[in-house]
């Protein structure tokens, strides 16, 4: 019996051009942005937070936390909530792509011309599909440095 390679589900999306991927078990749900509230005094990649059924999300702004320059016009219209520590966080993108599997096991190593703020928050790249997938590191995006 041929041996299985151990594949997880990615869920995956778009920021400025860029497909990027996280754990499909961290990610609760995505729904469409509709309104913010603005933070005051928090830090500059906090987009804002949701009220989601009465529960207050913070929703980190991924552009701007991975110093992505905007491209192009398009902006962000989706929020992935995700799990992190036992509490959700909402991860503003561009736009949500399809859940793939993907063997986590075998990144490829980032390109050497990413920035050193995308490097630290990204795990390596996946080759699965027709494009390559950069893989979000949903603990370092979310922890304060």
């Amino acid at each position: 019996m041929p041996q299985q390679e151990e594949t997880t589900l990615v869920s995956t999306f778009f920021i400025g051009g860029t497909l990027m991927g996280v754990n499909a078990m961290n990610v609760q749900e995505v729904v469409q942005l509709n309104s913010l509230t603005p933070v005051h005094h928090a830090s500059d990649y906090i987009a804002g937070i949701i009220n989601l059924r009465g529960q207050i999300v913070t929703v980190v702004d991924l552009k701007r936390r991975l110093e992505i320059d905007q491209l192009d016009d398009q902006t962000a219209r989706e929020i992935f909530i995700v799990s992190s520590q036992g509490e959700n966080i909402g991860l503003l993108v561009d736009e949500a792509a399809d859940v793939i599997p993907a063997d986590m096991d075998n990144l490829a190593p980032l390109p050497a011309n990413m920035s050193l703020t995308q490097q630290k928050f990204l795990k390596g790249i996946c080759q699965e599909e027709s494009r390559p997938i950069a893989i979000l590191d949903i603990g370092s995006v979310l922890s304060a440095e």
